[in-house]
Parts: structure tokens; C-alpha cells; sequence
């Protein structure tokens, strides 16, 4: 007896530890992981390829409105009428390629907007967020359901009698990429069955109320939504509510396309029309039909007198200077146009060095099957400060999009590159202190280019490309080499090759080997040389929004025929159409002169951007909030004359503006201090 008693004393001290340890998790705790780890607990290998039908209905209002409306994207078409409630209702079909990933297709659709236009788009990336992942909307708006942003959030709990646990959350800092709410959670899986936030995103206050699934990956994803919001702007006041349904099982022909059939949608609707909607839809539709019974009656025409002014400059030159330009063509809308919107801040730039630059965008394309289409895209900029319009036209056949494999010719022109080879030749052969040589402009060229050349996949860690370079360098003053006898034309073609290696694959580092040779005489080329550049960079993405961007590059000329006019790198050029990595100016040298890119025979370079979304300002009363993206920039750069040239600088993203400081060092000296400013109004629209 004695001797059972001494072995369950020592079983109990072994086991007391362990009891103590687990006495000590706290049951709120516990919960945490449950609603962090319950995505990984659900099989989504089964959704690629499924497909489920959505239905919504909606209700805008424009309580108070002004002009300034008509400049808001999408909203043109619901700014400039009597009516002041619109409501509508559409049905889609919705393929699932993965989990977050699908496509829409839009089968029926009844609205009572003018010409069918889709108003107030941007609010529908609201009603299908993504609560188990570090972002819910778009990229944007930290979840609080990921561990990744715990420390952003407040919570408390409530054990419920019925096997559920009530969460309350609020954001430790009031920014706009937190929101404040609550969720019904099962306590057993930490499966989330209902939840309800609000915040301010973009210049939209929302309300969100979600119902989620309760089996297999549809748990992950709402089956039922409501949406509140209201935008405010300049004094303009618009309100919406948005009723989603996922998960619906009414099959319909998917051949329909924006179909305005009343049966079908009656079918499909999985409620009743509420009671402040179903007059404005019936009524609308009366007026439809009756449209259409007198057209059918009448066979003498009675042509209506349009107001031509109107119709012109405000319903088809109003609509296109102040909103987005979408469009399809082809048979089932295989082609596809965008233009964006001619009067639009958002492209503008603006620099010290560079002044007010303005940008416009193009791009079209179609597609033949889903392996294989054409694109085009026309992008442009003015320097106001310097008078120069650049453009970019670059077409693009991909013939094998799974290998990227494709063919492609990029046009551009107006960019201007530095020589000072032939004014020093000028020089040497005039032998007069008489001349200005500043106001001659003798090292300022004028460049237009054409690459030609076809890329392919060999797997998913080598690609290899091969094609040509046409250069065609004219002097901006041409009079003054016409004076010293000087060609005025310099050409170059160049048979070009690229290699590119991505050692884990396209989810980590590219590594890029270019080399381009040209001869003289090759193609009425008048010039000759031999270039290799090499090229690394990674983009390292890291939790809750953050990214540490890094660049490293060097390239040098190897070989030259006769005098060397042009030292002209593919990767280390002046950008005249701002476009870098995650915004404008990551990758770029912001301060460094334009000479200094085509003044060296070699380079070495390295760029770096830290990017975070609440980093510094963003924990300032009141502006904090607005503060949506932080950036740290450090550049460092070895050419011919600067050993080395460093660049550091910070910047910030709101919903109106990017803003940047930057500072210079030039071979260990302090070179300036300068400040860059781009719109982002409507960006995300």
C-alpha cells in the first residue's frame, strides 16, 4: 500500500508542472489561436474551378451635390440629374480559380441609372472581404482575424452560454487602415459566424455586416453582406446600401450578358424587393416598356430633337474629360479599352528639378483564347517646367501566356540624353573664345528608340530573350551642328540578348543578364559599342502591409569603334514617366542631374525602400489617420566622377497625395535637399 502511494505522489509532482502550465493560458488567449489558426484548418484545394451565382441589390442616394461631383470617377452619370435615389439590383456568376481569386460575370442587371452606367464601383470591394487574411479589401485595411496584426488591435471577450464567444475590437492607434467592431465566433474552432465593423477608407465611411459560411472553404466567405456607406466630397454628400447574396444556387444561361429580363430576375431574387425599392424598379420599368410599345406602334418616325450642345460637350466630352473610359468590344467581349480620365490631378507630378509633369494613359487589348492576346498601351508625359512631351507605346503579342511567351515592340521618344563627346570635338577643332558654347546646346540630344524582341519561359527559373535596339539621336539644336558641320542624325542597331534567372522561382529574387552589341554600318547605323549590364532585385514581403524593396545593378561598356558617342543604359536611365516598384519613386535616384546618366562608361547602383503602413507619422494626432503607406529610401550609386552619390529620403501615401523629402551626398559632401509630390485622388477608384 505504501508503495502505491509513493508512485501516484510522484505521478501527481510530474504532472502538476504540465497543469500549472496549461492553468496558465488564458482562455481569451486560447481563443486567439483558434481564429488565427482556423484558415489553415479548412481544405481550399477543392475551389479551383467551382463557381456559385452572387445577387445584389443596391440604393444610392445623393443627398447634397455640386459640380465637383462630376470630377469623382464613375459618378458622372448619377451627378448631373434630376433624380437624386438610384436603385438597382444584378445577378453574376462567380468561378473560383482559388481562395481570393475569381472572376465575375455579370448575367442579369436591372438599375434605374442613366444608360445603364455602374455608378459608385469602388464601394463594391467592400461586400466581399477577406477576414482571415493579413489585408480584407483589396490590399488594404489590416484584419483583425490575423495574427500578424495583433498588436494593432484591442480585444476583449465574452463567453457565451450557447458555445459561441462575443469579441469586441478597437485599433490601438486611430489610423485609416484599422477598423472597430465585433464578431460571433465558435468557441470550439474559432470559426467566425458573424461579424459587423466600421471604418474610414479613401474617403468612405462604411458600415459592414457579414454573415459567413458554415461548411468547407465557403466558411471562409461571406454568404451574406449589408453595406452602409458615405462619401464625401467638396461639399457633395452620397450615400449608399448594398445587400449581397453569395452562395446562390438558381441557375440561369450563362450565355447572358447584362440581360434586363424582369422574369429571370424575379426568379433569381432570393428575397423580396423592399418596400422603398420595388416602386422605383417598377416604375422605371413601366416607363421601359411603354418606351417600347410606341416604338413598335408607330411606323411613321417622329425623330426627337436633341439638344446637339448638350449632347456633345456635356454628356460625351464631360463624361470623358472627368471619369475612366472602359469599354469591350468583339464577340463575347474579347476586346477590351481603357482611357483615363483627360482632367484628372492624379496625373500630375511634381519635382524641384523636374517641375509639373503630366501623364495620360491608354490601353487596350484582346484576347483570341485564354492562352493567348494582344495589348497596347500609350503612355505619356509633358514637362511643363521643360517643355518636352515623352511617350511610351509599348505591343505586346503573347502567344504562350502560361510561359511568358511573347513578342513585343516598345516605341519611345522625347527623352533627352547627355553627350559631351562631339561639343569637346567642336571645341578642339574651333580654336575662338568668342563662342557660348552653353547656348549652343551641342551636348543635348533628342532620343527616339524601338526595341524588338521575343521573350520565353524556358521554366519557371530561366527566361531568355532575344531581339534588336534601334536609337535615333537627334541634336536639339540642329542649326548649330549644321554651323560646325556636324551629322545630324546618330543611329544605332543593335542585335540584343537577355537572360533572366530566378533561383526560388517567381516568389523571390530576379536576376538579369543583358548584353547588346552594335556595328557600325549595321542597318544605316553610324555608331558602334558593346554593352553588358547585370541586375538584381527582390521585393520582400513581410507581415501586416510591410516590404523591404531592394535593387543592385552595375553595367559597363566593353568595346567601341571609332569615337563613342552615347553611353546609354537600359537599367540606369532618367524615368520620364514616373512608375517604380510599389510606388513612383522606389528604384529611383530622385536628385541626381540627368547629364550624369550618359556621362560614365560604367555604373554600379543599389536601391532600397522600406515600406510600412504605420511606421512614424501615422502615430500623429488627428493627421495620423490619414496617413495610409510610410517609405524609407536609400540610394547609393558609383559612376565616373562620383565616388559615391547617396540618396536618402522619406515619404508618405494619403488618400489626396504622396509626398517625399530627399536628401543628397555627393563624393562625402552634402548636395542638396529636394521634395516630390504626386496625387493620389482617386487612385484606387
Amino acid at each position: 500500500m505504501k508503495t502505491y502511494h509513493r508512485i501516484l505522489t510522484m505521478l501527481l509532482a510530474l504532472c502538476l508542472p504540465f497543469a500549472g502550465a496549461t492553468a496558465k493560458v488564458r482562455p481569451d488567449t486560447m481563443m486567439l489561436h483558434r481564429i488565427y489558426g482556423y484558415a489553415s484548418t479548412v481544405d481550399t484545394s477543392e475551389i479551383s474551378g467551382t463557381y456559385t451565382y452572387a445577387y445584389h441589390r443596391f440604393e444610392i442616394s445623393v443627398p447634397k451635390r455640386n459640380i465637383t461631383l462630376m470630377a469623382v470617377p464613375t459618378m458622372y452619370g448619377i451627378a448631373n440629374r434630376e433624380a437624386r435615389t438610384f436603385v438597382g439590383e444584378f445577378y453574376d456568376r462567380v468561378d473560383f480559380e482559388a481562395y481570393g481569386k475569381f472572376k465575375k460575370h455579370r448575367l442579369l442587371e436591372i438599375n434605374t441609372i442613366p444608360h445603364r452606367r455602374n455608378t459608385f464601383t469602388t464601394i463594391q470591394k467592400y461586400l466581399g472581404p477577406e477576414l482571415y487574411d493579413i489585408t480584407m479589401v483589396n490590399g488594404n485595411l489590416l484584419s483583425p482575424f490575423h495574427r500578424s496584426n495583433k498588436k494593432f488591435y484591442k480585444m476583449k471577450f465574452a463567453f457565451l452560454l450557447d458555445g459561441t464567444v462575443r469579441i469586441t475590437f478597437k485599433p490601438t492607434i486611430n489610423n485609416t487602415q484599422l477598423v472597430e467592431g465585433s464578431a460571433l465566433v465558435d468557441y470550439e474552432t474559432g470559426r467566425i459566424i458573424q461579424t459587423e465593423f466600421k471604418g474610414e477608407f479613401d474617403m468612405i465611411h462604411f458600415h459592414l455586416s457579414l454573415d459567413m459560411g458554415d461548411k468547407g472553404f465557403h466558411s471562409l466567405l461571406p454568404v451574406k453582406c449589408h453595406l452602409e456607406g458615405i462619401f464625401n466630397f467638396m461639399g457633395s454628400k452620397t450615400t449608399c446600401n448594398y445587400y449581397a447574396f453569395y452562395n446562390q444556387h438558381t441557375e440561369i444561361p450563362d450565355s447572358l450578358n447584362r440581360s434586363y429580363d424582369r422574369a429571370l430576375m424575379e426568379m433569381v431574387r432570393p428575397e423580396p424587393l423592399p418596400d422603398n425599392i420595388a416602386p422605383l424598379i417598377e416604375d422605371y420599368l413601366a416607363k421601359q416598356e411603354a418606351k417600347d410599345r410606341e416604338k413598335q406602334e408607330d411606323t411613321i418616325p417622329h425623330p426627337k430633337k436633341k439638344n446637339i450642345a448638350k449632347t456633345i460637350f456635356w454628356d460625351i466630352l464631360g463624361d470623358h474629360l472627368l471619369n475612366r473610359t472602359k469599354a469591350s468590344f468583339g464577340a463575347n467581349d474579347q476586346g477590351q479599352f481603357r482611357i483615363g480620365p483627360i482632367l484628372n490631378p492624379l496625373y500630375l507630378d511634381y519635382s524641384q528639378r523636374k517641375g509639373i509633369t503630366y501623364k495620360f494613359d491608354f490601353r487596350a487589348s484582346y484576347n483570341f483564347t485564354p492562352n493567348r492576346d494582344i495589348t497596347f498601351r500609350f503612355k505619356s508625359g509633358y514637362r511643363f517646367k521643360l517643355h518636352q512631351l515623352y511617350f511610351n507605346i509599348p505591343i505586346r503579342f503573347n502567344y504562350n501566356k502560361r510561359r511568358h511567351g511573347f513578342i513585343a515592340i516598345d516605341i519611345n521618344d522625347g527623352a533627352r540624353i547627355y553627350s559631351s563627346e562631339i561639343l569637346n570635338e567642336v571645341q578642339r577643332e574651333t580654336d575662338t573664345d568668342t563662342i557660348e558654347w552653353n547656348k549652343l546646346q551641342l551636348d543635348y540630344f533628342r532620343d527616339t528608340y524601338m526595341k524588338v524582341y521575343n521573350n520565353y519561359d524556358i521554366s519557371d527559373y530561366w527566361s531568355f530573350e532575344v531581339g534588336f535596339t534601334f536609337h535615333n539621336r537627334r541634336p536639339v539644336n540642329p542649326a548649330a551642328f549644321e554651323l560646325f558641320n556636324k551629322p545630324k542624325y546618330y543611329r544605332s542597331a543593335a542585335p540584343r540578348m537577355e537572360w533572366q534567372y530566378r533561383p526560388w522561382g517567381w516568389n523571390g529574387p530576379v536576376f538579369t543578364l543583358d548584353y547588346e552589341r552594335s556595328f557600325n554600318k549595321f542597318l544605316k547605323s553610324n555608331t558602334s559599342y558593346e554593352r553588358w549590364e547585370i541586375d538584381g532585385s527582390y521585393i520582400h514581403r513581410m507581415k501586416s502591409l510591410q516590404s523591404l524593396s531592394m535593387r543592385l545593378g552595375a553595367g559597363l561598356y566593353t568595346a567601341k569603334e571609332g569615337r563613342q558617342y552615347f553611353l546609354d543604359f537600359t537599367n540606369f536611365r532618367e524615368n520620364n514617366i514616373p512608375g517604380g516598384w510599389n510606388d513612383d519613386w522606389s528604384g529611383e535616384f530622385e536628385l541626381l542631374r540627368s547629364s550624369w546618366y550618359n556621362s560614365s562608361k560604367y555604373y554600379i547602383r543599389s536601391n532600397a525602400t522600406y515600406e510600412s503602413p504605420l511606421l512614424l507619422s501615422s502615430w500623429i494626432p488627428w493627421a495620423g489617420h490619414f496617413i495610409e503607406m510610410e517609405r524609407i529610401y536609400l540610394s547609393v550609386l558609383t559612376v565616373t566622377n562620383l565616388h559615391p552619390y547617396i540618396e536618402f529620403g522619406y515619404g508618405f501615401t494619403t488618400r489626396l497625395v504622396s509626398v517625399g523629402a530627399f536628401t543628397s551626398n555627393k563624393n562625402g559632401r552634402f548636395d542638396g535637399i529636394g521634395f516630390k509630390f504626386g496625387f493620389e485622388l482617386f487612385r484606387k477608384w
